[in-house]
Order: C-alpha cells, then sequence, then structure tokens
C-alpha cells in the first residue's frame, strides 16, 4: 500500500500539466425597463461581466452607491462608456435593483429606446466603430475582450458571412467565442449593422 502511495504521489508531481477550463455561457440578461438607461446598461455592461453582478448588489443601497458603482467602472477600470451616459443608468440600475424599485416594465412589454442610444445611420466606419465602442472589446488581429476582426473574418469569410456578422452585432450572443457576451447593438441601422460587417470580413 506504501509503494501505491508513492507511486501515486510521484506520478501526481511528475505528469502536473496546464488545466483547461471552460464556464457555460452567459445567460442571465438586465431586467427589461422603458427607462432609457436599460440599453445603455446593456449595451456597456455585459461587455466585462455578468448581469448577476447587478442583482447581487445591496438591495437597501442609495442613488450614491450606484453612481460610485458606475463611475468605478469608468475609472479605474476604463469601461468605454460616455461620461453624459452615467445618470441614465444610474437611474436605470437604482429603480431596477435598489431603493427605488418600481419603475420596471415586464420583459414582454418592454420595447427598445431607440432615443437612449441613436443610432449612427449614414456616418463612416471609423465613426461607428467609436460610437459604439467596439474598440474598447475587438483589436484587428488579436483577442481583447471579444476575437479580433482578422479572426473573425477568418470564420465568416465566404458566402453570406457579411449577413451572419451583421445579424450577430445587432442581435448581440453568447458562446461563440467564449464565455463573455456580447451584447446586442440593435440600435443600429441594418445599414450600419452591414457596413461594420464588411470592415470586419475586409479585415
Amino acid at each position: 500500500m506504501k509503494i501505491l502511495l508513492a507511486a501515486l504521489a510521484l506520478s501526481a508531481a511528475g505528469g502536473a500539466c496546464a488545466l483547461e477550463i471552460h464556464l457555460p455561457p452567459e445567460t442571465a440578461t438586465y431586467k427589461a425597463s422603458e427607462l432609457p438607461g436599460y440599453q445603455l446598461v446593456q449595451r456597456n455592461c455585459m461587455t466585462c461581466h455578468a448581469a448577476q453582478y447587478a442583482s447581487s448588489q445591496p438591495p437597501a443601497s442609495p442613488r450614491a452607491y450606484w453612481e460610485a458603482t458606475v463611475k468605478k467602472m469608468k475609472k479605474p477600470f476604463g469601461a468605454q462608456f460616455d461620461d453624459a451616459d452615467v445618470p441614465a443608468m444610474v437611474d436605470y440600475l437604482v429603480k431596477t435593483y435598489s431603493v427605488e424599485r418600481g419603475a420596471i416594465v415586464p420583459a414582454a412589454a418592454a420595447k427598445p429606446v431607440a432615443a437612449a442610444v441613436p443610432a449612427a445611420s449614414g456616418k463612416d466606419v471609423k465613426t461607428l466603430l467609436a460610437a459604439n465602442g467596439c474598440m474598447a472589446c475587438h483589436a484587428l488581429d488579436q483577442k481583447v475582450v471579444g476575437p479580433g476582426f482578422a479572426e473573425v473574418a477568418a470564420r465568416y469569410k465566404g458566402k453570406d458571412g457579411g449577413a451572419a456578422v451583421a445579424a450577430n452585432i445587432r442581435s448581440g450572443g453568447a458562446g461563440k467565442w467564449g464565455p463573455v457576451p456580447m451584447p446586442p447593438f440593435s440600435q443600429l441601422s441594418a445599414a450600419d449593422a452591414a457596413s461594420l460587417a464588411k470592415y470586419v470580413l475586409n479585415r
């Protein structure tokens, strides 16, 4: 028995190898609402963490707590959203998950709030990339939070690849490139999504 245990110990010590962990795809979503901050939070927050982050915060947290939390995500953590978006995001979070709860619209009744994140219709691709924070999660040729554009181009190159990429941009998704979900950019027009898709596929 002692010999067997010694052999197992030596085997474990000598045969150590890297462990690869695959996380399940993200399925949680933020609670739907007609508040303008709902679209902004969905767009800006899920690029870095799960929707459970908001629901796990203390339910009695005051507005000042949520304001500090949102600002902390931008500095020092580097989240890529406009300072002008902060009040609407805070308003949604405090009315949905904290002391001012009650302004929630059921998911089935929620409607997209186009005014929250205006579509950049008719603008060039560089303007679209900047307006929608694309480069916060993607680079041209390497993985950041999401895949590099060259990797996306390699996967979708060919017939109907542009339509698939444009659809993925507008609807978001999870599980295709790892556990971090891509939030939907449904505020984009079909033409703008197609322009971005064409740009990505030409990398």
